[in-house]
Formats: structure tokens, C-alpha cells, sequence
């Protein structure tokens, strides 16, 4: 057996975890549908353009961002309960289980946001299907970047107690507010300075939610620019939360704990 299949074997058994939560991953597209059904209709009466156009593509990445985040649970917890212990005694090397994982956060997050992507093509037609289409490769490097920024929580919360949940809520706030995901650029760049609205900008978050506003829902031809920001933006999240959760696994096989 190679190294490939033991990677495609584990990242199966974790992508199972993410069906056998199937009621917290219902309550949370739910409540991603309310936003995209309440919310968007009601701001859309109380601002100058139409809000709900903008901002159900917004929902969509929203939805890849939060199902990305559950694998740094699924790692938290696996650290916590032995588990990854079990799969050190594998025949399977560091980088490996790091792969496994971050692709099958990766698988989890596009079937989340595969569902939303199904709701908002039925609320808001898209101009360009094949557009739509050819984006989701691109939003899969996102959500991979995504599951390595929830992966390096993991690992840090493993050696600082019960703080993960605190950790993903201020990267969650601090990735969702400064972004373009909520607001456009020009609402943005008069309530926050210049060098907030650059990093705004550079948002992997705010790239997507621009790509699927500009490409899939509004019919524009694709952009490659864009997508290679895209890529340029979610990779180095995927290196750091490899790197963070590689430390991690070492320093469990060295010392026996973290």
C-alpha cells in the first residue's frame, strides 16, 4: 500500500466525522439560510444597492469558512482522545496525516457550501453557470487554506488548555470584519483606515466572495488574475497549518504529550 492511499484511506475516515455531526451541520446551514433569506432581504431594503445580490455570495464563503473551521475541532478533539496517537502508530508519515487532514476539511467544506451554493443558485440565478463551476477547484485551495488556519488552532489550543473555541471565534471575527465579505469596498474604505481596507482587500474571503459576486452571479467572463489571487491568498494558510500541526504531531511522538 502507498503512501497516496494510506493519505486517501484516513482523509475518508475523517471526511465520515464531518456526516456524523449531521445536526450541528443542520442547525449551522440553517442558520447560514436565514441569513441569506432574512437578513440579505431585510439590509436590502435599508441600503442604497441591492444588498441581497451582494450578499448571498457572501453566505456561500461564509458557509466554506465555518465548515472549514469544524476540522480544527475534529483535529482538537482527536488530540485530546487519543486518536491521533492511534494514527502516529500507522504506517503513515507526519506530512501524511497533515494531508489527510487538510483535504478532507477541504471535501467538507465544498459539500457545505455546495448545499448553500444550490439554495442561492434557486433565490438568485446565476448569469454563468459554468462560471460558478469552474470557481469550486478554486474555493477547495480556500477551504484547504481555511481547515490549515483551523488545523494551527488545534494544535496551539493542545498545549494552552480549553481555548480553542475562543481562538476560532477571534480569528473568525477578525477574518469576517475585515473583509468585503459583509460590506463592499467603497462602504469599508470610509469607516476604516487605508491599511485595514488593503488587507481587506487581500482576504481570501473577500476574494471569493468577489469572484462569485463578479463571475457566477452578475455573468462576468472569468478574470485569471483573480484566481491566482485567490490561490497566492489561501495557500500560505495551508503552509502554516501544516507546519503548526506538524510541530505538534512531532512533539507528541518525542515527549508523549503535547
Amino acid at each position: 500500500m502507498t503512501e497516496l492511499t494510506r493519505i486517501l484511506q484516513l482523509a475518508r475516515t475523517d471526511f465520515s466525522y464531518f456526516f456524523r455531526t449531521k445536526w450541528l451541520m443542520a442547525v449551522l446551514l440553517s442558520l447560514h439560510l436565514s441569513d441569506m433569506l432574512v437578513v440579505g432581504l431585510v439590509y436590502n431594503g435599508l441600503m442604497q444597492f441591492n444588498y441581497f445580490q451582494f450578499f448571498v455570495p457572501a453566505v456561500i464563503v461564509m458557509g466554506v469558512f465555518m465548515a472549514a473551521l469544524d476540522t480544527g475541532r475534529r483535529i482538537w478533539l482527536a488530540l485530546r482522545e487519543g486518536v491521533i496517537q492511534y494514527y502516529l502508530s500507522l504506517p503513515i508519515s507526519n506530512r501524511g496525516v497533515v494531508l489527510a487532514y487538510l483535504l478532507a476539511g477541504g471535501l467538507s467544506s465544498m459539500i457545505y457550501s455546495g448545499s448553500l451554493l444550490l439554495v442561492a443558485l434557486v433565490v438568485l440565478p446565476a448569469h454563468a453557470v459554468w462560471n460558478a463551476l469552474v470557481l469550486l477547484p478554486f474555493l477547495l485551495i480556500l477551504a484547504m487554506g481555511l481547515a490549515g488556519i483551523a488545523a494551527s488552532l488545534a494544535a496551539l489550543a493542545s498545549t494552552h488548555g480549553e481555548y480553542f473555541f475562543a481562538y476560532q471565534q477571534i480569528v473568525q471575527v477578525l477574518l469576517l470584519t475585515i473583509s468585503t465579505v459583509y460590506y463592499p469596498k467603497n462602504i469599508i474604505e470610509k469607516y476604516l483606515p487605508a491599511a485595514a481596507v488593503t488587507i481587506a482587500q487581500a482576504n481570501p474571503l473577500s476574494i471569493a466572495a468577489e469572484a462569485l459576486r463578479n463571475f457566477a452571479f452578475a455573468g462576468n467572463p472569468i478574470e485569471p488574475t483573480i484566481l491566482g489571487n485567490l490561490v497566492l491568498a489561501s495557500i500560505p494558510f495551508a503552509l502554516l497549518g501544516a507546519f503548526a500541526y506538524s510541530r505538534a504531531l512531532h512533539s507528541l511522538q518525542v515527549k508523549g504529550k503535547l
